[in-house]
């Protein structure tokens, strides 16, 4: 052994008979806290939710510390020259697909490449509802459809963006929602790994039955806005949260009163972490009932789309 080594064994053995142990102390993010945007206009639950990095269940939570996404199937397939969001918007007509509605699609840039993509289905309002063929348009005047066709989508932005159009009157059904994602993933080379559902006002209604009917089958993350999960967490309860969830509301929406947002996100955060994932909510102080354009274009500050990608369908 080096002599130095040997001059030193003395010295540490010293050491540690003194010390005796070392204490550590760990940040508990266990806890229920309501955190107050400094801008004023938005109120967020993040620190509330319950997550998991690996569960049995079928979904699991990536917590990497880096906050960078890590090792996805897409990287290096972006496109940094692919143009504007709107140039790669197409309508797809209920009568020219197999489709079982009509719906947008809307292709990351360097899509299709050689490589798997992530999916994001994303659920209209009412008053979008329509025949998948004419009707299709409506789309384009909110939500997701609205801000991919003024160009206020990120080109380097990885979702292939699927959004259908509900047909005859009132919310889409959890069948209409599971036989769409389905035939996506039958039709388009996207990871199933990665599987995800927004939707906002009767669509969000509509998305979260469809969650207490499907768990965690297919998606690995919902992000609603403006609906309401009360039925939802009455009949499923605890195992909603199979998949991440944040939910968006304003507390001035005469349309979709704010309870809809509390009475679930509320119970979801008292369930036992693991198996619980992340669950969250974001009030928003004086808006109605328009709360998904601040939050899909991201101008409160929340990036709910990197967030979903830390959820992985297993």
């Amino acid at each position: 052994m080096h002599r130095t080594a040997l001059l030193f064994m003395p010295l540490l053995a010293l050491i540690i008979a003194t010390n005796g142990c070392v204490s550590s102390q760990d940040d508990d993010d266990s806890g229920s806290s309501l955190d107050d945007d400094d801008s004023g206009s938005s109120q967020d639950d993040d620190d509330s939710g319950t997550s998991q990095d690996d569960d049995d269940s079928g979904t699991s939570q990536d917590d990497d510390d880096s906050g960078e996404p890590q090792g996805f199937p897409w990287e290096g397939a972006i496109d940094a020259n692919g143009g504007p969001s709107s140039s790669r918007l197409v309508a797809r007509q209920l009568s020219t697909t197999s489709a079982p509605q009509g719906f947008y699609e809307y292709a990351p840039a360097g899509y299709p490449s050689d490589v798997s993509w992530p999916l994001l289905i994303s659920i209209h309002g009412g008053g979008e509802n329509g025949d998948g063929e004419g009707d299709l348009q409506l789309l384009q005047g909110k939500g997701l459809t609205k801000l991919i066709k003024q160009d206020g989508w990120p080109g380097e932005r990885p979702f292939l963006v699927l959004m259908p159009q509900t047909p005859g009157e009132g919310r889409p059904t959890a069948e209409q929602i599971e036989a769409f994602i389905a035939w996506a993933l039958s039709n388009y080379p996207v990871d199933p790994r990665y599987v995800y559902l927004t939707a906002f006002s009767m669509g969000a209604y509509g998305s979260w039955n469809y969650l207490k009917e499907h768990l965690n089958s297919q998606i690995a993350a919902f992000v609603p806005i403006a609906g309401n999960g009360i039925d939802a967490w009455d009949e499923a309860g605890c195992d909603l949260a199979q998949v991440g969830i944040w939910a968006f509301h304003g507390d001035a929406d005469p349309t979709v009163v704010v309870p809809g947002t509390d009475v679930p996100l509320d119970n979801l955060a008292q369930c036992p972490s693991p198996p619980a994932l992340e669950t969250k909510k974001t009030i928003y102080p004086g808006v109605g009932h328009n709360s998904w354009d601040r939050t899909y274009d991201g101008s409160e500050g929340h990036d709910i789309f990197e967030w979903m990608l830390q959820f992985t369908h297993n």
